[in-house]
């Protein structure tokens, strides 16, 4: 099981991280703290797109997410795991979509793990919503999920997964 892009990780947060990871086509490139982001950003040249964790809670990152993607010109997603990801916490995503005037940001996002083994960020609420593909983020304005029970068992399976990732070096 992938629980880091270098090697297995006992920080949940990072482990979070290989959810996403595993759909997208290419290996990150590790590139440490860049322009304010936490520590352990990765890079995946083929989806132009930065990724990181952290269990901090918004606002920290939330405009250097911003620059971010504005300065390198890549999209960027941030897991918001809290310490116990969705045990006690639960993860969130915030990403900063590459716009033709200013990064479109998003936040407060969910995983959602379709049916059909597609994963997705989906709002809270309303709004638009994010495919995670092997090529990078998608937006899209077409939910992933018809009925709102759909889109609950598509949360709870991602959840599900997330707790299986986490709990994996513990021995459960």
């Amino acid at each position: 099981m992938l629980t880091s892009p270098i090697e297995p990780s006992l920080d949940p947060s990072l482990r979070v991280l290989s959810l996403p990871l595993t759909a997208l086509y290419e290996a990150p490139v590790p590139i440490g703290a860049l322009a304010g982001l936490p520590a352990g950003m990765l890079d995946i040249a083929s989806a132009n797109l930065l990724i990181a964790a952290t269990p901090c809670d918004p606002p920290l990152f939330g405009m250097k997410m911003e620059d971010a993607c504005t300065r390198f010109g890549r999209d960027v997603m941030l897991v918001r795991t809290g310490l116990f990801p969705e045990t006690m916490n639960p993860v969130t995503v915030d990403v900063a979509l590459v716009g033709p005037d200013a990064p479109f940001t998003m936040i407060d996002l969910v995983f959602m793990r379709r049916r059909d083994d597609s994963l997705w960020l989906v709002p809270q609420r309303a709004g638009a919503f994010v495919e995670i593909r092997g090529d990078g983020l998608a937006l899209q304005t077409t939910p992933p999920f018809v009925t709102w029970d759909e889109r609950c068992d598509g949360v709870c399976r991602a959840a599900a997964e997330i707790v299986r990732i986490v709990t994996y070096r513990r021995g459960r």
